[in-house]
């Protein structure tokens, strides 16, 4: 029962991460209209935070693999919802870059972490439907969390769309 709780719980780490990734997606006009960017340029959101969490995966893997991580999810989690407030509160397009930078930071350190503990938490004839549980976050934040911030983009403005994705991340 322990195991499935904490199954459950990555679950819901990774739908804020897999969220907040691709969020921008749907709110590009919006963001770029605000700080008189193009389009092409507001996709950096999209690049920046790929690029980064493809370095940032081996090397947050590497310098934290001593540390508990359980304590690592959480400080990754904290970081995740104080990129999504700091885009947010963006006053210029390049701190809302710093803050998809910090969001590619932590998609980086998660996703190694977290592809890894199904085995350390489930007995081995239950690592795979956990790993399917824990991976099922992916889709559900591509198909309910991206359109959900899109809508609350569309009724309330694009920074409140991040400010509900920082708080979602902390619950």
């Amino acid at each position: 029962m322990i195991g499935w709780l904490a199954v459950t719980s990555l679950m819901m780490g990774i739908f804020p991460v897999a969220t907040t990734e691709i969020l921008p997606i749907g709110l590009l006009a919006p963001i770029g209209g605000t700080f008189g960017v193009s389009d092409g340029t507001a996709g950096l959101m999209m690049t920046l935070p790929g690029i980064l969490a493809a370095v940032a995966a081996p090397i947050v893997t590497v310098a934290t693999g001593r540390t508990d991580r359980r304590v690592m999810l959480c400080v990754l989690m904290l970081v995740l919802a104080l990129a999504d407030v700091l885009a947010a509160a963006a006053p210029s397009y390049w701190v809302i870059l710093v803050s998809r930078a910090l969001a590619g930071l932590v998609i980086g350190g998660f996703w190694p972490i977290g592809a890894s503990l199904a085995s350390r938490l489930m007995p081995e004839g239950q690592v795979g439907r956990a790993t399917a549980v824990i991976f099922s976050a992916v889709p559900l934040g591509s198909v309910l969390g991206v359109p959900a911030g899109v809508f609350i983009g569309d009724l309330a403005g694009w920074r409140t769309a991040f400010i509900t994705m920082g708080i979602l991340t902390l619950t």
